[in-house]
C-alpha cells in the first residue's frame, strides 16, 4: 500500500544509431532561426534548441486500422485509490519523465523499451547514440541521476524521495534492434538509485523486437513492423500490472466493449504547439462506474501507434483492457498526433527529446500538464 501522502480515496547499428523509435533524424538537419532555453540552474544541462528539423525513416507496414469512434464523450471523476503508468517506446520513457515528476501522485511504472529521465538531455545526438543505440557508451545513469536530485532543488519536479516505496517494472525484447537492452538496463540502474531493493524487476528474455508484446495479437514477435504490437505468446500488460499491483487480485477476463469509449481531450490543455490529438481513449470496469474503489492505469502509445497511424489499436489491443474489467483497473489511453510543421512530430512520438521545449520531461511541460489534467478530472485532484 502506498504511503499516505500519495494515495488518493476520493470520488471524484549505425541505421538503427538514427533512429528514434522509429524515427530517423537527419544529420543535415538546421536548428530552428529562434532558439528557446529554460533558465536551468544546472551545471549538466547545455541549453537547449527548440525546433529541430527532422527528416524520418520508418520501416513500417500498416497491419489494420481500427476507426476511433466518431462520439467523444466527457471524463468523470471515480473512486481512485492509486495511479501507475505504463509506456511503449517513446511512451515509456514519457512514462518514467512523468513518473519522475509527478512522484507524489505516481504509485508505479510499466516501461516497454525505454530509458532514464532526461536521457537525451535536450540532444538529438544523445537521443540517437546514447539513449537507442549506445555507440557513444549508452546513458550515464550518475549524471542523470544527480539531474534529478537538481531539478527537484529547483522545484521542477516532485521530492525522488516519494519513488521509494513504488513499484517498477522494465521490458526489453531480447530482438530488439531499435532500442538497445543496455538502455533499459541503465533505466533499472536509475530507477535502484531511488527506489528500494525488490521493487524493481525487469524482462530482459523475451525473444521480441521492439514491440507491446501480448499474447496472440500484432505482428510476429520477432519482426520489426506496425503496429508495433507484437504477437509474442508473452503478455506484457499482466506482467506489469501484476507486479504493479501486488496486493491486488488480478483476473483476466474479456474486455466489454462498450466499456472503452473515445474522450475529448481538448478540455485538458491548450496549447496549439504541444503535438496532442484531440481524442483519447478509456477503459471504465462496470464497478468503477458504480463508485467502487479503483485502480487508474494511465498508458501512453509509443511512436506510429497514434490514431492518425493505427486507429484506436493500441488502446483496444495492448493487452491491458483485458485485465481491467474483473480487477477494478481503469485504463486511459491519452493521445498525441502527429504534427507536420511547428513541432515537428511526424510520427506522433510523445516528447522526450525537447519538440515542445527544454522542459519536456518535467512538471512545467505541456505534455506532462495535459496528462495531469487528464489524471485530476479523473478524481486525483492536484494537490496543494
Amino acid at each position: 500500500m502506498k504511503k499516505s501522502s500519495k494515495r488518493v480515496n476520493s470520488h471524484f547499428t549505425s541505421e538503427r544509431t538514427h533512429h528514434i523509435f522509429g524515427l530517423a533524424v537527419s544529420r543535415e538537419s538546421k536548428e530552428d532561426s529562434q532558439s528557446e532555453t529554460r533558465a536551468r540552474k544546472s551545471c549538466f544541462r547545455a541549453k537547449a534548441t527548440r525546433g529541430m528539423m527532422l527528416t524520418v525513416v520508418l520501416p513500417l507496414l500498416l497491419l489494420a486500422v481500427v476507426p476511433a469512434q466518431s462520439k467523444k464523450s466527457k471524463l468523470s471523476a471515480y473512486n481512485i485509490v492509486d495511479v501507475t503508468l505504463s509506456g511503449l517506446s517513446s511512451g515509456a520513457y514519457f512514462a518514467v519523465q512523468f513518473h519522475v515528476a509527478f512522484s507524489k501522485v505516481v504509485n508505479g511504472t510499466a516501461a516497454f523499451a525505454g530509458g532514464p529521465f532526461y536521457c537525451a538531455e535536450s540532444n538529438l545526438e544523445y537521443a540517437t547514440s546514447k539513449c537507442m543505440a549506445t555507440t557513444l557508451g549508452g546513458p550515464d545513469t550518475s549524471t542523470l541521476v544527480a539531474l534529478t536530485n537538481t531539478d527537484y532543488g529547483l522545484d521542477y519536479i516532485d521530492n525522488p524521495a516519494e519513488m521509494h516505496n513504488d513499484r517498477v517494472y522494465l521490458f526489453s525484447g531480447k530482438d530488439d534492434t531499435v532500442v538497445d537492452p543496455n538502455v533499459v538496463h541503465a533505466l533499472q540502474s536509475y530507477y535502484m538509485s531511488f527506489v528500494k531493493s525488490g521493487n524493481v524487476v525487469a524482462d530482459y528474455n523475451v525473444p521480441a523486437e521492439h514491440c507491446m508484446p501480448t499474447i496472440d495479437y500484432g505482428e510476429a514477435c520477432s519482426t520489426l513492423a506496425s503496429p508495433y504490437i507484437g504477437n509474442c505468446n508473452f503478455d506484457g500488460a499482466g506482467q506489469a500490472l501484476k507486479f504493479l499491483y501486488p496486493n491486488a487480485n488480478l483476473v483476466r477476463s474479456e474486455p466489454i466493449a462498450a466499456n472503452l469509449f473515445a474522450f475529448d481531450q481538448t478540455s485538458y490543455f491548450s496549447s496549439s504547439t504541444a503535438s496532442i490529438g484531440d481524442v483519447g481513449y478509456i477503459y471504465v470496469p462496470n464497478a468503477c462506474k458504480e463508485g467502487a474503489a479503483c485502480h487508474l492505469h494511465v498508458s501512453f502509445h509509443g511512436c506510429e501507434q497514434n490514431l492518425d497511424k493505427i486507429g484506436s489499436a493500441y488502446a483496444e489491443h495492448s493487452g491491458f483492457n483485458a485485465w481491467a474489467e474483473k480487477s477494478n483497473i481503469i485504463v486511459v489511453y491519452p493521445y498525441v498526433k502527429v504534427s507536420s510543421l511547428y513541432p515537428y512530430n511526424p510520427k506522433g512520438c510523445w516528447d522526450w527529446w525537447s519538440y515542445t521545449g527544454v522542459d519536456y520531461g518535467v512538471k512545467t511541460g505541456v505534455q506532462p500538464r495535459f496528462v495531469r489534467a487528464i489524471i485530476s478530472a479523473l478524481g486525483v485532484p492536484e494537490q496543494q
